[in-house]
């Protein structure tokens, strides 16, 4: 009678390990269906993410419609806040720019916030050639395409026997899964976070007009230059787990390794963040709007 009960409590136990283990592998599966192939296109961005119709709609093709209307109304403020300037040095004595430098810069900057969206587009080219490069260049030596997806189905290929979430690989297939999800959320804020600055362009580059404003430009520059920057270090740290799972997949310094690379995917935005603001992204949007400040009360 006692061999029967415990029979039945292992049967039990080996059901509640398998319906545990069937479920998470139908999540991590779901997950790595759906989210995967979409990760790709959020973190590599390339050109196309502002050659669509409303962007272009929204920003303007010259200053009579969109953005550029009021960016327009910028120019003129400028222009305006240089008259009364340059009208009140004569009494006060204060230096003051040349007029026709200061003419120049204007006619050059007002023209470089009318093709801002072309410069943004161009920027955007320029980053996803590198970022193809880098994955290019995993390509030949891996011999398959560097991505997410090809990521999941290397993985897989390295479980030996079903799925089980309570050993090493399935430990290590639900982080990917689930720090994928996580990254999807990033990553979408970094996408939309990048059109907001790129509809900025224009009032960014006429903030050149004006001593006062540089640092808004600066502090615009780094922001968008950083958004950027995240998808050449992915492109990079993508390489390492392939080069791991090529060399030695079943090794268990080779699978810690492969955790720390997942672990680095997550922290590659606050990577690219503390470099940025080692270099003082935080300091130039101080000193812009306080730029502003000075500029007002004068």
């Amino acid at each position: 009678m006692e061999d029967e009960v415990v029979t039945q409590t292992i049967n039990v136990g080996e059901v509640i390990l398998d319906t545990i283990n069937s479920l998470c592998n139908s999540l991590f599966s779901s997950i790595d269906d759906s989210i995967l192939p979409e990760l790709d296109n959020l973190v590599f961005l390339n050109a196309d993410a502002t050659r669509t119709t409303y962007m272009q709609r929204i920003v303007g093709e010259n200053f009579e419609n969109g953005l550029l209307t009021i960016a327009f109304c910028l120019v003129i403020a400028f222009v305006l806040y240089y008259a009364i300037k340059r009208f009140t040095a004569f009494y006060s004595g204060a230096s003051i720019e040349n007029p026709y430098q200061f003419l120049v810069k204007a006619v050059v900057v007002t023209i470089l916030s009318m093709f801002s969206l072309s410069i943004c587009t161009s920027i955007l080219g320029f980053t996803y050639e590198i970022t193809e490069f880098i994955l290019d260049l995993g390509k030949k030596i891996f011999g398959f395409d560097v991505s997410f997806s090809n990521l999941i189905l290397a993985l897989s290929k390295t479980t030996s026997g079903d799925f089980n979430l309570f050993s090493f690989d399935g430990i290590l297939r639900g982080m990917l899964s689930i720090s994928s999800f996580t990254l999807i959320i990033t990553f979408a804020f970094r996408y939309i976070l990048t059109k907001v600055l790129i509809l900025l362009s224009p009032f960014a580059i006429l903030c050149l007009m004006n001593k006062s404003t540089y640092g808004i430009f600066r502090g615009w520059l780094k922001s968008f230059a950083s958004l950027l920057l995240i998808q050449i270090i992915i492109a990079l740290i993508l390489l390492l787990p392939f080069a791991i799972l090529k060399e030695n997949p079943d090794s268990i310094f080779n699978k810690f390794l492969l955790i720390g690379s997942v672990y680095a995917l997550l922290k590659s935005n606050q990577f690219v963040k503390e470099f940025i603001n080692g270099t003082g992204i935080s300091t130039d949007f101080s000193s812009g709007f306080a730029g502003i400040r000075s500029l007002i009360g004068r």
